[in-house]
């Protein structure tokens, strides 16, 4: 008799904390989705826009926006944490230019828009290793992962928020 009293008062307090997580999951989830894209496809850049990609200054030694359309499609800091965790996440943080740079150039060389270049950016900064891995294997025909936008579907999301 006393070890049921026990559970059952214990009862109410173990429903609230779920639905106290569950709340936490959801408002993730909502967050979350503020800072996905709203397209899945990343189109790469026309003739017509190539002429505005990305410059390379020698005097100052770094990549430069050539106008608007070079900013298009960006995400912020939050962006890069839920596509690749935290390491480009703190690059972006910590050293905006050094990341900044790095997406220039991957536009510029690649010729692409800036949310894939981020999201080949901030895989490369978390992984270096696995992103050349994958690169090389669609170089020689394998399908094409889509950093821009990975790991921002709403169900892996919820997936991401119980696993941490």
């Amino acid at each position: 008799s006393t070890q049921s009293d026990c559970s059952s008062a214990h009862h109410p307090t173990i429903m609230y904390s779920k639905m106290v997580s569950l709340v936490a999951v959801l408002a993730f989830v909502g967050l979350a989705s503020a800072f996905s894209p709203l397209t899945t496809q990343t189109p790469r850049l026309g003739n017509s826009q190539l002429a505005m990609a990305p410059k390379f200054d020698p005097s100052t030694q770094k990549w430069e926006t050539t106008g608007e359309e070079d900013l298009e499609g960006a995400y912020g800091p939050i962006g890069s944490l839920i596509r690749a965790g935290p390491k480009p996440f703190l690059i972006r943080l910590l050293n905006q230019d050094q990341y900044e740079q790095a997406v220039l150039k991957y536009m510029a060389t690649q010729k692409v828009g800036r949310m894939e270049a981020q999201g080949n950016m901030d895989a490369y900064f978390e992984n270096p290793n696995d992103w050349a891995f994958q690169k090389n294997a669609e170089r020689n025909g394998a399908y094409k992962y889509d950093y821009a936008t990975a790991n921002t579907s709403p169900k892996q999301l919820v997936l991401t928020g119980i696993w941490s």
